[in-house]
């Protein structure tokens, strides 16, 4: 896998405003943050329309893109390179 670029406010602000629009936005959003966009977008449309969240764009310690999705001062989720969703309590919402 190449170097993936820094995550800029800009695309993080296009993921959530995408979450809301048509699959092939989402998807274009999520690839461009380094994500493989699944087949199935709801578990990932599900965690971005939650009420008052941030989003925050990591490296996992492979190198692979992680969005960890915040509200308030907590971890609500992690949205993974491949696409999963984790919620903060580990139940796997896609794989």
């Amino acid at each position: 896998m190449g170097v993936i670029r820094p995550a800029t406010p800009g695309a993080l602000d296009r993921l959530g405003r995408a979450a809301s629009r048509d699959d092939r936005e989402l998807d274009a959003a999520l690839a461009n943050l380094g994500v493989l966009p699944p087949v199935d977008l709801d578990p990932i449309r599900a965690c971005l329309n939650m009420t008052e969240i941030r989003l925050v764009a990591e490296l996992n310690r492979d190198g692979h893109r992680l969005i960890t999705v915040t509200g308030g001062d907590r971890v609500l989720a992690w949205i993974h390179h491949d696409g999963r969703v984790v919620m903060a309590d580990h139940q796997l919402l896609s794989a």
